[in-house]
C-alpha cells in the first residue's frame, strides 16, 4: 500500500513525502522518514486481488475520466464547449459524463 500528500485539486502525489505499508528493501534505502503535519492531506492506493495479480483487458468502458493539466487545440464547437464545462465545474478533479445534462454531446466532445 502506497500513500502519499496531495495538494488542492490534485488526485495524484509527486511529492517527496511517501508512506509505504511493508517496504522491500530498496524501498528501505529510497524512501526518507518524515512526520506528518497539521492540516496535510494524504491519499491512499490500496490494491487486492484475489486472482493471478495480472490486468486483463475488459469490456467494460471507463466511466470515470480526469483532465490533464496540457493545453488542447480543439477544432470542434462541441469540443471547445465540453472542454471548458469540464474546466469551470471540475477543474483537475475527477468526473464522470452522467454529470453532463446532454450525455450524447459530452461523448462528443
Amino acid at each position: 500500500m502506497l500513500s502519499y500528500e496531495i495538494k488542492r485539486y490534485q488526485t495524484e502525489g509527486a511529492t517527496d513525502k511517501q508512506i509505504v505499508l511493508n517496504p522491500s528493501e530498496a524501498q528501505k534505502k529510497e524512501i526518507k522518514s518524515m512526520e506528518i503535519a497539521v492540516h496535510e492531506v494524504y491519499a491512499m492506493d490500496v490494491f487486492v486481488t484475489t486472482g493471478s495479480g495480472k490486468m486483463k483487458e475488459s469490456g467494460v468502458s471507463t466511466t470515470v475520466h480526469k483532465r490533464s493539466d496540457e493545453t488542447y487545440l480543439l477544432k470542434m464547437k462541441a469540443s471547445r464547449a465540453f472542454f471548458s464545462d469540464v474546466c469551470n465545474r471540475f477543474t483537475l478533479m475527477p468526473f464522470t459524463l452522467r454529470a453532463f445534462e446532454d450525455e450524447k454531446k459530452a461523448k462528443m466532445g
